[in-house]
């Protein structure tokens, strides 16, 4: 007689160790997608905060009267000498003058700015400053005010 152990088969049968391989490989798949997904999304966040930082230098910068002393009627404000890390840009795109329209009485005031210079120029400019990353994935705008020091 025979030992019910010689015509036994150990082991696993093809369909199982397809169907392993299958789902190892989709939570591979998985696993790889997210970990993509994480560093593409980390590296368009650390450019957002780098444009963010320049846009507020670059702000700080028109706004210092010493190194960019107010102009009458300016068309643009120099930021040559701005500190620019490699890979960014920083652009003058609009300036706008105040058009001294004076508030009435009781009711909330916001400044009215116009795209041309009034005769006499009125003291107050809205600069309008863009950051943008040299692959332009990140464009980062900032809006100053600069006024006339005396």
């Amino acid at each position: 007689m025979s030992s019910p152990h010689i015509h036994r088969e150990e082991g696993f049968s093809l369909a199982e160790l397809l169907v392993t391989i299958v789902i190892v490989g989709i939570t591979f798949t998985a696993l790889l997608g997210g970990l993509m997904t994480s560093t593409s999304v980390s590296s368009l966040h650390r450019k957002q905060a780098t444009a963010d930082a320049v846009a507020r230098s670059a702000a700080e910068w028109i706004k210092d009267s010493v190194a960019n002393p107010y102009v009458n009627c300016a068309t643009t404000y120099s930021t040559a000498a701005l500190p620019v890390p490699s890979g960014y840009s920083v652009a003058i795109t609009q300036v706008q003058y105040w058009t001294g329209a004076t508030p009435v009485a009781g009711t909330a005031y916001s400044p009215t700015f116009s795209a041309s210079c009034p005769s006499p120029d009125k003291g107050l400019q809205q600069i309008a400053i863009v950051v943008t990353s040299s692959d332009s994935q990140v464009t980062q705008t900032v809006q100053v005010l600069k006024r006339v020091v005396s």
